[in-house]
């Protein structure tokens, strides 16, 4: 979790409220140290040893996605309207970045005491509604974002899964602004994992194709998510328990947790949507091929981690391609023999 030294010193000085204009060389030291964070942080997921470690690096992943794209606002300036009234996105981003546990605890509390039985369904009901009422409004706002663009430019960035990053780079100018969307996008990949890229891309896709109205993505999420069959087998395995209530009794402050888990990335991820929304408005970003591809890519990557990663936390077990936590049908599923 150890980011490089100057990463965090030179982006609140690029993302301070009295910043008026960046110099180039302060811009380019950034986008070295950028670098050289997706580096240390794609080492850290890779060597994550639990759940919780890995949370910690996709957090700050997220967050220096999210951070590269605020850089590129504050540095296209004042002269676009849309980009005056934002609200600094430094306080969070600096919490994700320096104490991401801060964003992982969960904001819920239990019931109180009413048998461990009763406190393990109550705590799971509350979990499951609370991840998928996050779940579709990040991921109707992303989508509303997404459909403002061409529908072929988005089935074109389905096919994105590998991107060149000297070409496009040369064909976009290789400014600070193009340069730092990339950057972004690059964190992104790493999110969902490279191996993940064509398969997710191509899947988020379609479901946008299918999805108009944030009614339609209401019932695409709760129907992706499956949180009411969930919630109705982890009620028959608890009334079937017949074990010790201790054992049921420890699952409660580990279900209760799940919701901090998708609550943190959850966060970030909303910030990461709007600030690509304002990212696709600069010239840089609007000029043909790679700026709209790069843009809604990005749009199907953040749907992609948001969607799957919900899953992952209600059902962990659905997607093994996708499996970073124990979810709330893993844990449940755990009591169910408890022979085994």
């Amino acid at each position: 979790m150890t980011l490089p030294p100057k990463y965090l010193p030179q982006l609140e000085a690029l993302l301070a409220p009295t910043m008026r204009s960046a110099a180039a060389q302060q811009t380019d030291d950034f986008l070295a140290q950028s670098q050289a964070a997706r580096h240390t942080l794609a080492a850290d997921l890779a060597r994550a040893q639990d759940q919780t470690e890995r949370s910690r690096a996709e957090v700050q992943l997220l967050a220096a996605a999210a951070a590269d794209l605020a850089v590129a606002q504050r540095l296209a300036g004042p002269q676009q309207p849309s980009l005056r009234s934002q609200t600094n996105p430094w306080p969070l981003l600096h919490t994700a970045l320096t104490d991401p546990d801060a964003l992982l605890r969960p904001t819920i509390r239990p019931a109180r005491y009413r048998g461990a039985d009763r406190d393990l369904l109550a705590a799971t009901y509350q979990v499951l509604n609370s991840i998928q009422e996050s779940a579709i409004e990040t991921t109707a706002d992303a989508i509303t974002a997404a459909l403002s663009m061409d529908m072929a430019m988005l089935r074109d960035a389905a096919k994105l899964a590998g991107l060149d990053i000297k070409k496009a780079l040369a064909e976009l100018g290789a400014d600070e602004i193009s340069t730092l969307a990339i950057e972004s996008w690059q964190k992104m990949s790493l999110l969902i994992g490279e191996e993940n890229m064509e398969k997710v891309q191509e899947t988020m896709a379609e479901t946008i194709e299918k999805l108009r109205e944030k009614t339609a993505v209401s019932s695409y999420v709760e129907k992706f998510l499956a949180t009411e069959a969930i919630y109705h087998e982890s009620r028959a395995i608890i009334q079937a328990y017949t074990g010790p209530d201790k054992a049921i009794a420890q699952l409660t402050p580990q279900i209760i947790a799940l919701q901090g888990s998708f609550a943190g990335r959850n966060k970030i991820t909303a910030s990461l949507t709007r600030l690509l929304s304002i990212a696709k408005l600069m010239e840089a970003l609007r000029t043909p091929p790679w700026g709209p591809l790069i843009v809604a890519s990005g749009y199907l990557l953040i749907i992609g981690y948001e969607l799957y990663s919900a899953h992952d936390h209600v059902d962990s077990d659905k997607f093994p391609f996708f499996d970073r936590v124990a979810g709330v049908r893993t844990l449940i599923s755990s009591i169910a023999n408890p022979a085994n």
